[in-house]
């Protein structure tokens, strides 16, 4: 075959190839090209309201709280919000065991008030140990918890708990969190407090079983008035003149015994705490007790 002759037969060949829809010119063509394509990644996050409500400065009038947590799905995926709480270092783990906490899903904020009946689906606990507060949402999408927080007899007086609540947004293997934060407190005990003619008063305290010898002194604003005394004694005597007058000079004020160290200085243990008042009568200065 002359040179020519295969040149020739070449081209016809390739012209019946491509002529004919040859899958191997096709597969020419298409390996060779290029294509480009979009791909959206979804977004998860996630907001918590009402953390800041559920501060509670419980008292002898105000025993119970009942305030709703909203959390919402702020990202365009769905998933499931769970919830931790823990008792912040340094404030007291006992008070927060011993406020008795019961939670359940409600339609609205308006639905949580102090005379709502616990509802379906309640969880109950302690904010030192609450189960997670469970719900699926979807992209947008809120759920309203109705939270109630109740001290125990057992709660200890003059104390402050510290709570944060770790909120879990989880779609798959992603996940995103939200905290927040609210303290709890409880009132110091009232002293007893006997009157003496405007001249003095005496302010007594329960030991609450610490041991006899151990001291106390009374305080106006972080400064000491009147003597320090033991709990043979069982009580501080105050007169006008031992209220210092940078302290104050009339009105009411707030006196708190507290515990005293080995090297007498104030510990932040409240024996207890109340009111007294300054006040002007014929002799000259003189206090009573209460406001």
């Amino acid at each position: 075959m002359t040179a020519r002759l295969r040149v020739l037969l070449a081209v016809v060949l390739v012209a019946v190839f491509v002529g004919a829809g040859s899958s191997a010119a096709w597969a020419v063509w298409t390996a060779s090209g290029t294509t480009t394509a979009g791909v959206t990644v979804g977004r998860l996050t996630a907001t918590l309201a009402g953390t800041d409500a559920l501060s509670t400065a419980f008292t002898p009038t105000v025993t119970s709280s009942t305030k709703p947590l909203t959390f919402t799905n702020t990202g365009t995926v769905a998933g499931t919000v769970g919830t931790a709480v823990a008792v912040a270092p340094g404030s007291s783990s006992t008070l927060a065991a011993a406020v008795g906490v019961q939670a359940w899903p409600v339609a609205s904020t308006r639905a949580c008030t102090t005379s709502t009946a616990v509802g379906t689906g309640a969880v109950s606990g302690t904010w030192a140990a609450l189960p997670s507060l469970s719900s699926r949402l979807a992209p947008g999408g809120s759920a309203v918890w109705c939270v109630r927080s109740t001290p125990s007899t057992s709660a200890p007086a003059a104390s402050r708990s510290d709570v944060t609540l770790d909120v879990t947004l989880t779609a798959g293997t992603w996940t995103t969190g939200v905290r927040g934060a609210f303290s709890l407190t409880t009132p110091a005990p009232a002293l007893v407090c006997t009157d003496h003619g405007g001249n003095y008063v005496e302010v007594a305290w329960d030991g609450a079983g610490r041991p006899m010898d151990t001291w106390y002194g009374a305080f106006v604003k972080g400064v000491q008035v009147g003597d320090r005394q033991q709990m043979y004694f069982g009580r501080i005597t105050l007169a006008p003149s031992q209220i210092p007058a940078s302290v104050a000079t009339s009105g009411t004020i707030t006196v708190d015994v507290l515990v005293l160290d080995s090297a007498g200085r104030p510990t932040t243990t409240v024996a207890g705490s109340g009111p007294l008042t300054l006040f002007t009568q014929n002799n000259g200065a003189a206090v009573r007790c209460g406001a």
